[in-house]
């Protein structure tokens, strides 16, 4: 089972409630081995950069294709996706890496989309010499 908890740090330390509801969960793990993870919290990713994304894709597929390749949008996504968002997967009673897995774009905050974006866009540039739009950046259409 796993657990999230969200809460405001002041002076070094988790609200008051948060603290107790950390504890009684831990109550009932009680001699067992647990993973703690602390992240900055960040918001999940809004429609606007939903919309971003599909067209990101949309404009790559094509670029791709006129270089002679015959990709969907869903092949570019997988591809920039293993490229850009493999990540470990642990073997939570152990800490064992077992292997990696490809992160869904679904699963990435609005951090983790942005740094996923510029990857891709810094990647297309250097690799196909293709030019993608950053976010709210107009194109001229020829």
């Amino acid at each position: 089972m796993k657990y999230e908890f969200i809460s405001p740090v002041i002076n070094n330390r988790l609200q008051s409630s948060t603290s107790k509801a950390i504890s009684k969960v831990l109550e009932g793990l009680e001699g067992k081995r647990v993973v703690i993870t602390i992240d900055k919290f960040s918001a999940k990713r809004s429609g606007q950069q939903n919309r971003y994304l599909h067209l990101l894709f949309s404009i790559f597929c094509e670029a791709l294709n006129e270089l002679g390749n015959d990709f969907n949008m869903i092949e570019v996504k997988e591809l920039c996706k293993a490229k850009f968002s493999m990540i470990d997967v642990i073997d939570k009673t152990t800490g064992e890496i077992l292997g990696k897995r490809i992160k869904g774009t679904s699963e990435m905050n609005k951090t983790e989309l942005m740094d996923f974006i510029e990857n891709v866009i810094r990647w297309s540039a250097d690799t196909f010499s293709i030019v993608l739009p950053y976010p709210n950046e107009q194109l001229e259409i020829e």
